[in-house]
């Protein structure tokens, strides 16, 4: 995500610049956030105000926020197979808690704000992902994500590892895990479709 006309003058301009310090990857993902959040905050707000409406809707963000949730997903995180991914991530200057913990302190600072009605694809849960990812400021995400790959190591790097054949091995172990697909089941039952929650991570790189 970002803008490869300014990889020249960028490396010219560190050539005589002063040294600054690196960030770690969630401090990375943060500045994809706030970019979202600067351009679709207010929109995005307003989706969730509107979905708040539909019971579908709101049967899931419900179950999200219970016992039952937090329960599965510490069981997920037991699993030896989560336990690798975690370090995988980990090895690559990737903390998984802070991402856990952004989740939880969305759920739980949800805000509703009045406006004019948006658009809706539908009345459900994914319908929201997918209402939210329709929001993002793709283009900039994008030109983000390019600059960051051509001028920021640690984040290249990062990204890079995330596309190896040996982060592929952990994650299929991951997703091939039998308890883990009955976990998985559970949240589609309950309304969560991991595999849409990965289109909305890709979707915050500006790579969906």
């Amino acid at each position: 995500m970002m803008k490869q006309a300014f990889v020249v003058l960028a490396l010219v301009g560190l050539a005589f610049s002063a040294p600054q310090p690196k960030k770690v990857f969630h401090e990375n993902f943060k500045d994809f956030i706030d970019l979202i959040m600067d351009e679709a905050g207010h929109d995005i707000d307003h989706l969730l105000e509107h979905y708040m409406e539909f019971d579908e809707f709101k049967a899931t963000w419900d179950y999200l926020q219970t016992n039952n949730f937090k329960d599965l997903v510490y069981e997920m995180e037991a699993l030896p197979e989560f336990v690798a991914v975690v370090d995988f991530l980990e090895n690559d200057n990737i903390d998984i808690h802070f991402f856990i913990d952004m989740i939880n302190d969305a759920l739980e600072e949800s805000r509703m704000k009045r406006s004019a009605r948006h658009q809706l694809s539908g009345t459900d849960f994914s319908a929201f992902i997918n209402d939210v990812i329709g929001e993002f400021p793709k283009a900039k995400l994008s030109a983000l994500f390019d600059e960051k790959m051509a001028n920021d190591e640690e984040f290249s790097t990062a990204i890079n590892n995330l596309q190896s054949d040996e982060w592929d091995q952990v994650f299929s172990a991951l997703w091939e895990s039998e308890t883990f697909q009955k976990e998985v089941a559970t949240l589609r039952e309950n309304g969560v479709a991991i595999e849409l929650i990965l289109d909305e991570i890709l979707a915050i790189f500006g790579q969906n």
